[in-house]
């Protein structure tokens, strides 16, 4: 195969993306803006994918001067390959605190979007090409949209388009400070499989709302139902009832099956996380032909999810150089000068 819908290129509001492949936002415990970090991130941006998000980076860090001056080098290195970088925002602390979101008074949810706004407008500033609020997987953003977590009865609770309403707010904020190549992605959770808890033709609606108020792509995660072998049908029926671009989730490091789901509609955009970790360059190797030389992801999850869940730096058990990239010195260091 050639996987010509795969690497073709694609542009949203004038950002032009080379291919399909997302790596998307995974915990490090790097730092975000250390060397470590930003060496790590541009060795995969060197690897060949076409756009890449940042880890989850709680909105406090923003505040910080310096934090703000290594953010722009994060950036700056990223797009030495010609890959856009998006950052996705997580509400000032990471892990996202589990509270619950009904007896969060409305102050604190106004300080919590203007944090939000404020984050967006330092990466917009710093270079970044968009920012991807975190509403996804149970924390504190996905829980003003769920039935179960949000038990409230004013403006930011109750029937789904109030409690639709914080998110709606983030993402119109962030628009009021974004300027014409600068992309809102949001990701999103398109199903809550618990008794009482919101489902697709929710997400659906929500969807249009946030399309609205300028959403410009939905990163649907996961993509695909508990069980089924039909990976990414979520993510298409988004795609399809909200017309708006989505990046789909889970097993897009099979490269005929992301080149697929991505000419028969399913998504604009296929994320690949661990694939990257056990080899950086994956998406040259595929677009070469190279696949003997790919050193492939097991699906093991000892070094990077259970590093994780240890709260130690995450590495691979394929490729132990994980997190230490800024120490090598092969020829891809040279783009970090």
């Amino acid at each position: 195969m050639t996987y010509e819908s795969l690497f073709s290129s694609i542009s949203i509001r004038g950002l032009r993306f080379k291919n399909r492949i997302v790596m998307p936002p995974m915990a490090t415990n790097f730092g975000i803006v250390t060397d470590q970090s930003i060496a790590y991130y541009t060795k995969r941006a060197l690897g060949g994918v076409g756009s890449i998000i940042i880890e989850g980076v709680p909105t406090h860090l923003f505040r910080d001067r310096q934090f703000q001056d290594r953010l722009k080098l994060l950036a700056d290195s990223i797009h030495r390959s010609n890959v856009n970088v998006f950052v996705q925002l997580t509400i000032r602390s990471n892990p996202q605190p589990r509270r619950d979101v009904t007896d969060i008074s409305v102050d604190e949810i106004r300080s919590f979007i203007d944090d939000l706004v404020y984050a967006g407008k330092v990466c917009l500033e710093a270079g970044f090409d968009g920012v991807e609020p975190h509403g996804a997987h149970g924390f504190i953003i996905n829980q003003f949209f769920s039935p179960i977590f949000n038990r409230r009865d004013d403006e930011y609770g109750g029937d789904v388009y109030r409690r639709m309403r914080f998110s709606l707010e983030v993402i119109r904020g962030l628009r009021s400070i974004a300027n014409d190549k600068f992309l809102i992605l949001y990701r999103h959770t398109p199903v809550e499989w618990r008794e009482g808890g919101y489902s697709l033709d929710d997400t659906i609606l929500f969807g249009r709302e946030l399309k609205k108020e300028g959403l410009d792509i939905l990163d649907i995660s996961p993509s695909t139902p508990p069980g089924s072998y039909d990976y990414g049908i979520l993510a298409r029926e988004v795609k399809r009832q909200v017309d708006i671009p989505v990046i789909m989730v889970g097993k897009m490091h099979i490269p005929d099956l992301a080149e697929d789901r991505i000419k028969n509609g399913y998504a604009d955009f296929v994320a690949i996380g661990r694939a990257l970790l056990a080899d950086p360059f994956l998406p040259k190797k595929i677009q070469d032909g190279r696949f003997a030389l790919i050193n492939s992801c097991k699906q093991c999850n000892i070094m990077c999810h259970g590093y994780l869940r240890r709260r130690i730096p995450i590495s691979c058990v394929m490729n132990p150089a994980v997190g230490r990239e800024f120490l090598e010195r092969g020829s891809w260091s040279n783009n970090l000068r």
